[in-house]
Formats: structure tokens, sequence, C-alpha cells
């Protein structure tokens, strides 16, 4: 469940990408404040280059939902840059855009987050921008019907890709009582009759100070930037926002399996187990086999199903991070008769670690793939920021300081035991995308 990685997992699922918690790097020096009304605030500096990367994070994504709620949170992350009390729709873009900048933002099941990138001298301005989105935007009618159309476009889009759709489904096959059964993005029932009122009242029970995260890497200085942020936010004050627990899913007994037709050529494959959160230990371990198992060409999937077998066109495998248990998630493409020897291979290959574990070799192998993946990923100020966001967020800052240490620590009786725990071969779901029918 790297951090940095899986920020690019979920785009599949809806609307941004799921986090899989990484490394902090080494090199910037972390400081974080709680302001008096409850914001935290996190700093790296980094003179490396005269870049800063300004970074929201709201504790709120579709697991906050209900049903007859189902892509608000999405829907929100739409309308903050929308306008606001003091600028017209489409004025935050055009001075964003003005100073050169980049603005974008992101929801996923755990959260949402907001970022822009610019020269670190513009960093009061981008920083006004920010806080007043968050804090003042108004929910333009006009607007949110504009939205309304977007947002149900991106459904469609993504419900057109067979990757996008069976990862969807796979979700709704594996979860039946969590939170996490629910798309991202929201459903076209839900979407297309919101109203402005309920749109705007979910925005008020779940953005606030003690609800938001503010992140700021690159070229700045901490105290500085402390008490700008101070000044920018101090006044924000809303009741206390309780984020109960969701409702835990219950162990399942049984192959979930969930099938559909598309319009293509090949199948696709996915399966999918319920993991660890980012609270379990095995977090780690977990990680390791990932990379052992299906991230990248010296992975044991690709080289034995691909490379030897030909059994597959492509194959690899996820697992984001969560704060509950989320889907340690294999994928393949294959000719559509050939999907079921697919999926005995890969439950063959999963079945060998369980009995007999990953070798010496293998065990470092996945390691320095894994780590080496995380520092160049954190070696921007915005990855940066989305790793150390991510983690606050999901788990908490220490998570990602340490995260190298624990990931040296595991060892091959780890990785075999998470194996145990968590890839049951006769409890899983699996959704195919095939060709129709003719």
């Amino acid at each position: 469940m790297r951090l940095l990685a899986a920020l690019f997992l979920i785009a599949l699922l809806a609307v941004s990408a799921l986090p899989e918690i990484a490394a902090a790097p080494k090199g910037p020096a972390l400081t974080r404040a709680v302001l008096d009304n409850g914001l935290t605030v996190i700093v790296a500096e980094n003179h490396a280059a005269e870049i800063v990367t300004l970074n929201a994070w709201a504790k709120v994504g579709s697991r906050d939902e209900t049903d007859e709620l189902n892509g608000a949170a999405h829907f929100v992350e739409h309308m903050l840059f929308k306008g606001t009390r003091r600028r017209k729709p489409g004025q935050i873009d055009r001075e964003v855009e003005g100073i050169g900048g980049i603005l974008n933002a992101s929801t996923s099941f755990d959260y949402t987050q907001y970022y822009i990138v610019a020269a670190s001298r513009f960093f009061d301005r981008i920083l006004d921008i920010q806080a007043d989105a968050l804090m003042n935007s108004t929910f333009d009618p006009e607007e949110m019907e504009r939205e309304r159309r977007v947002v149900l476009e991106e459904i469609g889009r993504r419900d057109d890709v067979p990757t996008t759709l069976a990862t969807k489904v796979l979700y709704t096959t594996a979860y039946r009582v969590h939170p996490y059964r629910r798309p991202v993005g929201g459903t076209r029932e839900v979407l297309q009759s919101i109203t402005r009122d309920q749109l705007f009242a979910f925005y008020r029970g779940h953005y606030g100070p003690q609800n938001v995260i503010v992140i700021v890497a690159g070229d700045v200085n901490p105290q500085e930037v402390i008490a700008r942020v101070r000044r920018a936010y101090g006044a924000w004050r809303r009741p206390t926002i309780a984020r109960p627990p969701a409702s835990p899913e219950p162990a399942f007994g049984e192959v979930r399996r969930s099938d559909l037709e598309q319009d293509v050529r090949v199948a696709y494959l996915q399966m999918g187990w319920i993991g660890p959160s980012a609270r379990d230990r095995e977090v780690y371990a977990m990680d390791v086999l990932l990379f052992a198992l299906g991230r990248g060409r010296s992975s044991r999937f690709t080289q034995r199903l691909r490379e030897r077998q030909r059994l597959v066109q492509d194959v690899s495998a996820s697992f984001p991070t969560g704060l509950d248990p989320l889907l340690f998630q294999v994928s393949a493409v294959v000719e559509p008769q050939d999907v079921a020897r697919a999926e005995a291979a890969i439950l063959a290959e999963i079945t060998d670690i369980r009995d007999n574990g990953i070798g010496p070799e293998e065990l470092e192998r996945a390691k320095t793939l894994l780590l080496a993946g995380d520092a160049i990923g954190a070696h921007t100020s915005r990855g940066l920021a989305e790793l150390l966001g991510a983690s606050a967020t999901i788990a908490d800052l220490n998570f990602a300081v340490t995260y190298e240490d624990q990931i040296n620590r595991v060892t091959r009786e780890d990785v075999q035991q998470a194996a145990r725990r968590y890839l049951d071969p006769q409890r899983y779901a699996v959704t195919v995308v095939r060709p129709r029918s003719r």
C-alpha cells in the first residue's frame, strides 16, 4: 500500500488516485503545527527549486456518504473552485493560470485533496486562493448545473474503459456492507437528483478546520509559512466534525463473481482480497508481497504468467492504503478463452507463496524496487506533498517518516504469514469484462 503509487490507482475507481503509503525522503525537514481552531499544518522545506506545492487534504470521501448522497464528495470537489464570496466563477482558474501555476483536485474513498503548484514567490497569492475556496465557496446554482453535466459525463467515460469498469464492479462485488462498496464518483441516479441545498449541507458538514490538513512543500521558510497559514485560515470556525467508524465488512467464505460484457476484443480479469488497513502491522509485509507478486518485470506474475507461459497479455497487482481495509487487487488482460486458466495460474502463484514463502533474493529485490519507486515519486514538491498529506490523513505523519525502516525490517516469514492471512484462494472477489456474445 505504498502511498505515491496508489495516488494513481483510484483514478480507476473514480476521480482520483488512492495512495499507497510510502517512505518520506531523508532530506526535507518536516515541521508540524496545529492552529487554535484545530487546522493542522505540515511544512516540508526544500530549496532545490524555487517551487512550492500547497496541498489541502479534507477528511471526507465516498466513505463518508450515504447511499442517497453517493457522489457528493466528488461533486463538492468540483464546486470548490467555481466561485466564492470574493471571487466570481472562473476567476480562480484565471488567477492561477496568470502566475503560471497548476491547479487540480481529486477525491477518493477516504479524502479529498486540492493542490496548487507555483513559483514560491507567489505563495501568499495561492494560499489566499486556496483558503478562500475551502472556506467561502458559494455553490452558485448555474455553476452547479454545469458541473453536474461534467460529473455525469465522467461516469460515462470511466464506464467505457474496461479496466475502470472492472475495478468499480470488483469493489461492489467484494464489499456488501462497508461504504467502500460505493463508487467514488457516485451514481447517475444521485448526481442527477441531488439539490444545491443537499450538496451545500454536505460541504458545510464535512469541511472545517479540524477536518483539514494543509501541506506546504518546497522553497519556503516553515515558521513564516505557519504564520501565513494562521492568518489565512485562523478565523475559520465550524462545529466539531465527527467521523464515525464505518461498518466493518464481515468476512466472506466464498468466491464472489461478477461478469460483464462490453465492446472489447480481449477479457479483463480482476481479482481482489480484502487486506489490512493503514493501522495494521501487516501492511508492510503486504507491500513487499505486492512487489514480489505483481509489480515490475521481475515479479512472479510477469515472469511466469506473461513471459514463460504466455498466458496473459498484461498482469499486475495493486494494494492501495485505506483508512479501513481496501483490496489487494490482481489485474490481467487475457484472451477470452484463457480467463479460467489465468485465474487458476494467479491462484497457483499465491498458493505457492502461502505454502513455501519467497526466496532471499526475491525479498531484497521487492524491497529495493518498492523503496526506489517511492523515492523517485517524492522527489518533486507535489509528490512529497501528496505523500505527506495522504499519510497524515489516512494514518499519521509518522507512518511516512518510519516507512522505509519498517519495510527494511520485513522478513520472508512476515511475507508468508501475510499471504496466509489475507490471500485465501477460497475466499476472494473476481470480476471479468468479456467481449459481447454473438
